[in-house]
């Protein structure tokens, strides 16, 4: 099908479920088209990643923030301090309201910590994430203590994922009908969900303002699909495309933003499966094999960096003291014929296609630099959600596969660990020689020691060539000409800074 006639039926499309292009009088409707939309619609404790916390950062707030440089800012709370290695103490804002007109006060955030560390909360992601809570209370309306269970030294790094929401509709609707029709303090409220569209309507006496009247939130899974809808006037912004569409979009006349996520794109190797990877000169030779920097360049626009290790430079425990992985495929070979795989060997990965940038294109690449020192890289595609099953219930039948070293949303150097790790119930790499290491960082209070210890492990997965380290991972966006303000931190959308004029 020619592009012409592509485009003909997307506009048919669109219009058949009510995605024509904008009227005057909606102009100050932005229309963002997304992967998909959260299928726990508004429960903000059930998941910290992408792509449901695009749909979230319009609706809730944390209690702290992170910004682009990893640097931890104020945000629901205004300032904090540790009293004692368990104790904490935060000031919050005096000029929050919720959606419904209740000023947001301390006694939102001691109902939000009691129900995460209540049994109701068990199955909730975030409340795993913060099983260190231990108790909350009021010390006046905008004061709150909070107690945890053991020394939590970088506490505050934790508290932009503890979204609070108003307490007592919480508490009179419970969970399962707050998630339909959620009360907070962010920038937009509620007015309808359908299966494949979110509209909100702006919140104007929030703390953050909108300068739009609504968004609708849409879901197009298919990343030629949400390019398209631009240039259709079915859309005005299109999140997670490739550089090559953001470019389209730009050549269009429209916008291009870019942003890079706390997070490094890898390969895994699984242990105990291929024997190769239990020799620590096949996990540096493929690491040596592959040119970074000219993957970057050619296939991301050139608008990352490449990884030295598991965390990149914005996070809280990186080690800047580790050099660059060099390209040098020759040591690739010597190193396999040292291992005894002087022919190379085959191998067997999944990898996802349209969850990242490029990333098939990026699969294929690499796996054309292994084969030049004779490593044969087979590639399964599968999508996120299979790649997430595996992770959680260790079903794997490959040897490797593709996936990032998360550090949102505390962007500090153990909190991609939970998972790559001996910590994981299913682990894929385990080495009990670093646990120590781990168990001392979590509980360091000493700030410049408890900096080194994260760097120390940092450290201790580079030289033992965890993963074929790749690069940060980069994001793209593309907008019609008329939207400004697309700003994307640590997977937060700041809907509030969005304008569109009309054309």
């Amino acid at each position: 099908m020619t592009r012409a006639l592509s485009l003909v039926a997307l506009i048919c499309w669109a219009v058949s479920i009510g995605l024509a292009p904008l009227k005057a009088q909606d102009q100050q409707t932005l229309r963002v088209g997304l992967q998909s939309l959260p299928p726990s619609l508004f429960n903000p404790y059930r998941n910290t990643g992408l792509p449901y916390v695009y749909t979230w950062s319009a609706v809730f707030d944390g209690l702290t923030s992170i910004d682009a440089n990893g640097t931890l800012q104020p945000w629901l709370a205004t300032s904090w301090k540790r009293i004692d290695p368990v104790t904490w103490v935060l000031e919050l804002r005096d000029d929050v309201t919720f959606s419904n007109g209740k000023p947001m006060t301390a006694h939102a955030v001691v109902a939000a910590i009691e129900f995460l560390t209540s049994d109701d909360a068990k199955s909730e992601t975030v409340a795993r994430m913060l099983r260190f809570l231990e108790s909350a209370r009021v010390l006046d309306s905008h004061t709150v203590e909070i107690t945890t269970n053991r020394p939590t030294p970088l506490l505050p790094r934790f508290l932009p994922q503890l979204y609070i929401v108003e307490p007592d509709y919480f508490a009179d609707v419970g969970l399962e009908v707050f998630a339909q029709a959620p009360i907070a303090t962010g920038p937009f409220i509620v007015e309808e969900i359908r299966p494949e569209r979110i509209t909100l309507r702006a919140f104007k006496t929030a703390w953050r303002s909108p300068k739009v009247d609504r968004i609708e939130l849409l879901s197009l899974p298919d990343m030629a699909t949400r390019t398209m809808s631009i240039g259709a006037g079915s859309l005005d912004v299109a999140v997670g495309i490739g550089p090559d569409e953001v470019n389209e979009i730009v050549a269009d006349g429209g916008n291009k933003f870019s942003w890079r996520d706390a997070a490094i794109w890898a390969y895994h190797f699984i242990d105990d499966v291929h024997p190769a990877f239990a020799d620590i000169r096949v996990r540096e030779a493929l690491n040596l094999a592959v040119d970074r920097q000219a993957i970057i360049d050619a296939l991301l626009d050139g608008a990352t960096a490449a990884a030295t290790q598991p965390a990149p430079e914005l996070v809280y425990g990186f080690n800047p003291e580790l050099p660059p992985i060099p390209y040098d495929p020759d040591r690739a070979r010597a190193l396999l014929a040292e291992a005894g795989y002087p022919d190379g060997f085959k191998m067997v990965i999944e990898a996802t296609a349209g969850s990242s940038a490029n990333d098939s294109a990026v699969n294929l690449t690499v796996a054309q630099y292994l084969a030049a020192i004779g490593v044969e890289m087979e590639i399964r595609t599968v999508n996120v959600n299979q790649i997430i099953r595996n992770v959680v219930e260790g079903t794997w039948d490959v040897d490797a596969f593709g996936l990032h070293y998360n550090f949102e949303p505390s962007v500090e150097a153990l909190r991609a660990l939970d998972t790559n790790s001996c910590l994981w119930r299913h682990p894929w790499y385990c080495r009990e020689a670093v646990m120590p290491l781990i168990a001392q960082a979590e509980r360091e209070l000493d700030p410049a020691k408890n900096l080194k210890l994260r760097q120390d492990v940092m450290a201790f997965y580079r030289n033992d060539w965890a993963s074929l380290f790749m690069y940060q991972a980069p994001r793209f966006a593309g907008s019609v000409a008329g939207v400004t303000g697309v700003e994307v931190v640590n997977n937060f959308i700041l809907y509030d800074q969005m304008t569109l004029t009309p054309n």
